[in-house]
């Protein structure tokens, strides 16, 4: 096998993995812990919203968890590229909130800098399910957190950036438009619900962009294409249990 297409397989398995983690944290607050989603509230932001607005690797917030002062400095420090800034005003943030996991993403985006990295997205509902959405981000920069600490992927650090599409099929795609025009952008972990991934789902096989949902279980998505997995049983095998 080429170094080539093992480095690829090695990034599927990769995504698959942080999918997974996601996933699973996702599935631990909705059946084992569900009184624990206290954080945010329902507020949904508007479909005419920019894309640009919807899409974050440190330069903005997206949470719907309040920022504290510490981590807005650090987040405009990360847009303006100062690198040892950010990191400082992000590790206090997260010491005085270590269940932030947008904060953790940024801080570990922060310590890649400039140097060459494999950059995900995940693509969740933060303006319409903030809670939900937090698990699978905290399963995601875990993921990231580990990956990074011993020593990325072959030497190369894992970038995560965040995408809020609301749930809605529409803004998915146009998220997943922007997605695809970004070739830094080698996989997404998302969407979430299930009519959400199979309208995103085109635009990422037309642009030949890996996505893996932690939850949707639409059978629809089963042989939908090469490009769109879930990392869940399908409805059809739940509807068998």
């Amino acid at each position: 096998m080429s170094q080539k297409n093992e480095t690829a397989v090695l990034f599927l398995a990769l995504l698959i993995t942080v999918g997974l983690v996601g996933g699973g944290a996702w599935f631990l607050k909705e059946n084992i812990w569900p009184q624990n989603s206290q954080e945010g509230g329902n507020s949904i932001q508007p479909k005419n919203k920019l894309i640009t607005d919807r899409i974050s690797f440190g330069e903005k917030t997206l949470s719907s968890i309040e920022a504290s002062p510490t981590k807005k400095e650090g987040i405009t420090a990360l847009a303006s590229g100062n690198y040892s800034r950010a990191i400082t005003n992000l590790e206090a943030a997260l010491k005085l909130n270590k269940n932030d996991p947008e904060t953790l993403i940024f801080l570990n985006n922060a310590r890649i800098g400039t140097a060459k990295n494999y950059t995900i997205v995940a693509s969740v509902p933060l303006g319409t399910d903030p809670n939900g959405s937090l698990e699978i981000l905290r399963g995601i920069a875990q993921a990231q957190h580990e990956i990074n600490a011993t020593g990325g992927i072959k030497g190369v650090p894992l970038k995560v950036g965040i995408a809020n599409d609301d749930n809605n099929p529409e803004v998915a795609q146009q998220i997943a438009n922007a997605l695809v025009k970004n070739q830094e952008v080698l996989g997404v972990v998302g969407p979430y619900a299930s009519d959400v991934t199979l309208a995103a789902g085109g635009v990422y096989t037309s642009g030949q962009l890996v996505a893996i949902s932690p939850i949707s279980t639409s059978v629809k998505i089963s042989n939908f294409s090469r490009y769109i997995f879930r990392t869940v049983p399908s409805d059809f095998m739940a509807a068998r249990a």
